[in-house]
């Protein structure tokens, strides 16, 4: 073949060397040289397909990889931001609460370390993923730097300033008396609501009104001169009876906002949540403590040197009221949100499946259990061998304290507590209503509407029937039911009240704690505080 020939790199026909088509296709030689030419070129460069094809495996691994970081690290915020609300929640930043809440934050931080190298992915795990991150994370940052505490800051109890004793000539408010009658919940240890009083019986005056500094749910307790409430701020505040100028403030805790204290002598018991507290009624000085499961809304009592206390989660405990030893516990099944009530060497007690229990005095050992229906949040009261129990059914039961035995029942109830004076029941019901019932029958023998939903219990004095619906204070005559005066707090009324020397104390959710009496002014007598050889008969409720 002659060199000069010219082959078509299109076509592959030979064409003599001068020509400058393709005979057979018709195109340029000269620009098929030069693709041909830069064809060659390029693909000099091109990796082969066994790499490409790995290249790509190599891809599709990464993002594989990827993709399960990505999830991994979403599962990590969520389970982080669940357990931190958690903590925050229900631990308050203490207790379990706290590694549970540093494992939160914990896993919040890995999450979103894992989705750092993906924005797509981290866009598609939503916003709502990273607002409540950052939202746990702020609330740890504010937590951390001492942000949104609510409470008067009041590290330790601050005694008051002693002072001269007043002559009772010189000072007409002063409160004469020798001691005081045990006050705790419901009044005594039987939890019959009984108190000495005498209550106010024309419509009262405001004698005085305190801000404690947070909500009250618990009852007053009326000491020697002093006005005892927990508050819904985690604090004890002792205030003056004749006065209301605060006495002292002492921190318990977060948990105290349902629970009632108890005070016999000079001291103060206290179920804080998670801790049980013995305070120095007079300065407010701690003198004990032990650790105990929640209590919630149930209340200490005390007899002789024991202290009773039953918890939420269904244990009832004896402690030594010197040290705070325990002597016994007992553990039932079910919830508890009434309180324990103590009687003729029976502990009582009703849980929210609607089983009352009966425990021994001395060793905790049950002695009788009876199911009576319903949900049980109110607190037993017992008199004359008969344990009296009001249900959400709504029934209120009547059952022998020693035995268990059902008596009688009626169709009456709620959470309000029985309230036991003289040959008479005293209920507030869930229809708005409070009645009184015969005690060896059950028969109604009055009813009196109020108006407002009933959340505490009845206080019953020789002279009047006291109990709060919704931010309305009543007095009811205990003989035909009829109203004898009303007055309205600044917020709704679920603790009891308390009534002592002619004056009604109670503590409203808005936050203070109202003292009322007869609008007559003056001295003692004024007040109508008696005085006698053994002083006072002072007692609280709820």
């Amino acid at each position: 073949m002659d060199a000069r020939e010219r082959r078509c790199g299109l076509c592959g026909h030979v064409n003599p060397a001068v020509a400058e088509f393709c005979a057979d296709c018709g195109i340029l030689l000269s620009s098929v040289a030069v693709a041909e030419s830069a064809r060659a070129r390029q693909t000099q460069f091109a990796l082969p397909d066994y790499l490409l094809a790995a290249r790509e495996r190599d891809r599709e691994e990464r993002r594989r990889r990827l993709a399960l970081e990505t999830g991994e690290g979403v599962g990590l915020l969520w389970t982080g931001a669940i357990a931190a609300v958690f903590a925050l929640w229900f631990g308050g930043g203490a207790g379990i609460g706290a590694p549970v809440f540093a494992l939160g934050v914990l896993a919040l931080l890995t999450g979103f370390w894992r989705l750092r190298r993906d924005a797509r992915n981290m866009a598609r795990a939503g916003t709502a993923t990273v607002v409540i991150s950052a939202v746990v994370l702020g609330a740890a940052l504010a937590q951390t730097l001492g942000y949104g505490d609510t409470r008067i800051p009041t590290p330790t109890p601050t005694p008051a300033a002693p002072t001269p004793t007043p002559d009772p000539a010189e000072e007409p408010g002063a409160l004469l008396t020798a001691g005081a009658v045990a006050p705790m919940l419901r009044g005594n240890a039987a939890r019959t609501g009984a108190l000495a009083g005498p209550a106010p019986l024309e419509r009262p005056v405001v004698r005085w009104k305190a801000f404690v500094g947070g909500e009250s749910y618990a009852s007053p307790i009326v000491g020697e001169s002093a006005v005892y409430i927990a508050t819904k701020a985690g604090s004890v505040v002792a205030l003056g009876l004749a006065t209301g100028e605060e006495v002292w403030r002492a921190d318990v805790g977060d948990y105290i906002a349902r629970s009632t204290p108890a005070l016999s002598g000079d001291t103060l018991y206290v179920a804080a949540g998670y801790s049980l507290l013995a305070l120095d009624a007079e300065t407010g000085r701690e003198r004990w403590s032990v650790p105990l499961r929640f209590a919630g809304s149930c209340s200490p009592v005390v007899v002789g040197d024991l202290l009773y206390v039953a918890t939420q989660e269904g244990h009832v405990s004896a402690f030594t009221t010197a040290s705070g030893d325990e002597v016994w516990r007992y553990r039932n099944d079910n919830l508890l949100f009434g309180s324990p009530s103590v009687a003729e060497g029976v502990v009582v007690i009703g849980d929210e499946a609607g089983i009352v229990t009966g425990l021994d005095i001395g060793t905790g050992r049950e002695v009788w259990q009876q199911p009576v229906g319903g949900e049980i949040f109110a607190t037993p009261a017992i008199a004359d061998g008969v344990v009296y129990v009001a249900t959400t059914a709504p029934s209120l039961v009547a059952l022998d304290v020693q035995t268990g035995e059902e008596r009688w029942r009626r169709g009456v109830g709620g959470e309000s507590s029985p309230a036991l004076a003289g040959e008479s029941v005293y209920l507030g019901g869930d229809d708005q209503s409070v009645r009184a019932l015969d005690r060896e029958t059950g028969e109604i023998r009055w009813s009196s509407p109020l108006g407002y939903a009933i959340r505490s219990s009845a206080t019953v004095t020789d002279e009047a029937v006291l109990i709060g619906s919704g931010p309305t204070l009543n007095a009811i005559d205990p003989r035909d039911g009829s109203i004898l005066w009303t007055h309205v707090t600044g917020g709704e009324v679920t603790a009891d009240l308390a009534a002592v020397g002619g004056m009604v104390v109670v503590g409203s959710h808005d936050g203070y704690i109202y003292a009322l009496g007869a609008p007559e002014p003056g001295g003692a007598e004024g007040m109508g505080l008696p005085i006698t050889d053994g002083g006072v008969l002072l007692a609280g409720g709820r």
